[in-house]
C-alpha cells in the first residue's frame, strides 16, 4: 500500500509541474521596429495562411502570411496585420 502511495504522490507532483510549464513558444523580432512577436512552436508558415501572434504586450493578433524566405539561419516572414492592415516582416532564428 505504500508503494503505491508514493507512486500516486510522484505522480501528482509530476502533473502540477506540467500543468504550470507554459507552452513552448518561438519568437521572432518585428524586422523595423525591432518589436518582439512570439508564435506557438511548430507554427508552420505557409503564404496565404493565418496565423496567431501574440505581441510583447501579450495581446494577440492575426496575421496573414504573404511571403517565407528560410535560410540556414533564420525564416524571415512578411505578413499583413489583418486588423490593421499593416505589413510586417517578422525574423525568426533558428
Amino acid at each position: 500500500m505504500r508503494h503505491l502511495t508514493t507512486a500516486f504522490s510522484t505522480l501528482l507532483m509530476t502533473l502540477s509541474f506540467l500543468a504550470a510549464t507554459p507552452a513552448q513558444a518561438m519568437d521572432g523580432v518585428v524586422t523595423d521596429t525591432g518589436d518582439i512577436v512570439t508564435v506557438e512552436d511548430g507554427t508552420v508558415f505557409t503564404e496565404g495562411d493565418s496565423v496567431t501572434v501574440f505581441d510583447s504586450d501579450g495581446t494577440t493578433h492575426t496575421f496573414q502570411v504573404m511571403a517565407v524566405t528560410d535560410t540556414p539561419e533564420s525564416t524571415s516572414v512578411d505578413f499583413i496585420d489583418e486588423e490593421s492592415g499593416d505589413a510586417k516582416t517578422v525574423e525568426f532564428s533558428k
